[in-house]
């Protein structure tokens, strides 16, 4: 027995010295598909029940101890200004049914709150203009587990919706230029926080799509502001609209963060 429990202790302390890797192999999308809810669950989760630390992970959010409506943070680790939000139940993705329910937790409301702890590692305040959210269809995702990306917007694609912010309406319609060689539906949501906004509702409500059809939609998320008010465009695309496009929306984004770069000191 004890041979037996010093063996396991010995597994364990083999999969979390050896987690970091784990994540930059999973998030550079070179992991198998159930790679990343490995982590999360049977090393995360796992180490802070056993030792109140979450590492490799960041955090471990347990509203009343409810594992199952909670979420986890993950830092790339090799991009520091990139963070994911992983619910802490099994959800494979966009498709997942329990996105369209309403007493599912608002996890693009949730990850949006994840801008704080990129702001602490960049060490001053971010605008939130510099940023977005992203969730990849079921074709243009490596991971078939659930998972909202934040991070910095690619500069032209930040420069290209300011530019086209006046004829983004209150439904959804196409831009007037393709994004990235991509066609996408946008919608403006006029209000100061994210929370309650439910952009997997607010797609398939409209277009009637099942979550079987929603499978083949990436949704992002951009902050910006209309007539000063603050806001967000929600941004949709489907596997199909234009050449080779999977509808993976993290495309949209750029993990380096060189828009940071162009921030005046303060």
């Amino acid at each position: 027995m004890l041979m037996f429990r010093g063996a396991t202790q010995n597994v364990y302390r083999t999969i979390f010295s050896i987690a970091p890797l784990i994540l930059v192999f999973l998030l550079s999308g070179c992991a198998k598909s159930d790679a990343l809810w490995g982590v999360v669950d049977k090393v995360c989760r796992v180490n802070y029940q056993q030792k109140h630390d979450p590492a490799p992970c960041t955090q471990i959010y347990t509203p009343t101890q409810d594992l199952q409506h909670g979420f986890t943070v993950i830092q790339n680790p090799r991009f520091h200004y990139h963070f994911i939000l992983v619910p802490n139940t099994r959800m494979s993705g966009i498709e997942s049914s329990a996105l369209l329910e309403k007493d599912t937790p608002d996890y693009f409301g949730l990850a949006w709150t994840m801008r704080h702890r990129l702001a602490y590692e960049y060490g001053k305040p971010i605008p939130d203009d510099v940023l977005g959210l992203a969730l990849n269809s079921a074709y243009g995702r490596s991971q078939n587990q659930l998972h909202i990306h934040l991070t910095c917007l690619r500069e032209d694609v930040r420069r290209q919706l300011k530019a086209e912010r006046p004829f983004i309406r209150e439904q959804w319609t196409l831009l007037p230029d393709t994004l990235l060689r991509h066609a996408f539906y946008a919608k403006r949501v006029v209000q100061p926080t994210l929370m309650g906004v439910y952009p997997i509702r607010s797609l398939a409500e409209p277009f009637n799509l099942t979550p079987e059809q929603l499978a083949y939609y990436g949704v992002a998320i951009v902050p910006t502001t209309f007539d000063t008010q603050p806001g967000f465009i929600l941004l949709a695309t489907r596997v199909g609209m234009g050449e080779r496009n999977r509808a993976s929306v993290e495309s949209l984004l750029d993990k380096r963060c060189e828009l940071l770069q162009a921030i005046p000191a303060q």
